[in-house]
């Protein structure tokens, strides 16, 4: 471990809120615990300490006791990293280095979290015919000024259709009303098919949690498409992809999609969802590596 507690505090947050048990970092963390690999994981929990607000001020003390411990843990195979947080590490790697990201970084993987309580698995599912709502969305419309705007552009163009139901939550918040909770659970349940889009990050919570509850995501991307495991996942039998530029025919490639399609694409996610849940996932993730 690195030679200092900062690397390891706990993330004061829960979100998303049915989340119960550990974070991905976290998650990994323990697992490497028992586990060697050519290259030397860096244990850090980039995450929760990147979002406390004393980071700024205690980033130069973080830097060099990093920078210590690489110095001790010399590799001939290079470095790798676990991280959640958007922006990938803010600290610092060795050039070596390759970054597993949820949002960012060189390779990606899935945007996950430990739920020991299996909330939106257990919820009772509805089939084709039942689902009155062709496609919706439960969520925040990220503002930044890094990327356009991927959910300002979707909410605009398809708020306007009938067909989909888009409901804004009003701006992202740590932690999500009971109410909201539901709005999104119920809303979901009752769609075929869910947006599942990019936000600040390129990843996203929401695609794996439609798949829980039985509904095919649609994930939007623009600048890269960072859906994870690509060469284990075939995922134009598992969900409906789309540039960005390509919003304003989503509608007619949602029709399209037959009953039997619709239900092959569910029975395709229950060969691979494993890859969605923290132990086959890092299981795999360090096979990858060895």
């Amino acid at each position: 471990m690195i030679n200092n507690e900062l690397f390891y505090c706990k993330n004061k947050d829960t979100y998303p809120p049915f989340k119960h048990g550990l974070y991905l970092e976290e998650y990994f963390l323990r697992q490497m615990s028992y586990k060697k690999t050519r290259r030397i994981y860096i244990p850090a929990l980039w995450t929760n300490f990147q979002i406390e607000p004393w980071f700024s001020s205690k980033k130069t003390q973080l830097q060099n006791d990093l920078d210590t411990w690489v110095k001790d843990h010399p590799s001939d195979h290079g470095y790798f990293v676990i991280v959640q947080y958007d922006d990938g590490p803010l600290l610092k790697l060795p050039n070596n280095t390759l970054i597993y990201g949820c949002c960012s970084g060189n390779i990606p993987i899935p945007l996950i979290y430990e739920d020991s309580q299996h909330r939106l698995e257990r919820m009772p599912k509805q089939s084709f015919s039942q689902k009155s709502i062709l496609c919706s969305f439960v969520g925040n419309i990220t503002s930044n000024n890094v990327v356009p705007n991927v959910r300002k552009k979707m909410f605009d163009v398809l708020s306007r259709n009938a067909n989909f139901t888009m409901i804004n939550s009003g701006g992202w918040k740590p932690v999500v009303a009971e109410t909201l909770q539901d709005i999104f659970i119920k809303t979901t349940l009752k769609s075929k098919f869910a947006l599942a889009p990019r936000g600040y990050g390129r990843g996203s919570f929401r695609f794996f949690e439609c798949l829980q509850l039985g509904t095919i995501p649609v994930y939007i991307w623009n600048d890269v498409n960072w859906l994870p495991f690509q060469d284990a996942i075939n995922y134009k039998q598992l969900c409906v992809v789309i540039h960005a530029d390509e919003i304003d025919t989503l509608e007619q490639v949602l029709l399209n999609i037959s009953e039997t399609q619709y239900n092959n694409k569910l029975n395709y996610y229950s060969t691979i969802k494993h890859l969605f849940e923290l132990g086959p996932m890092c299981d795999h993730l360090i096979e990858s590596l060895l």
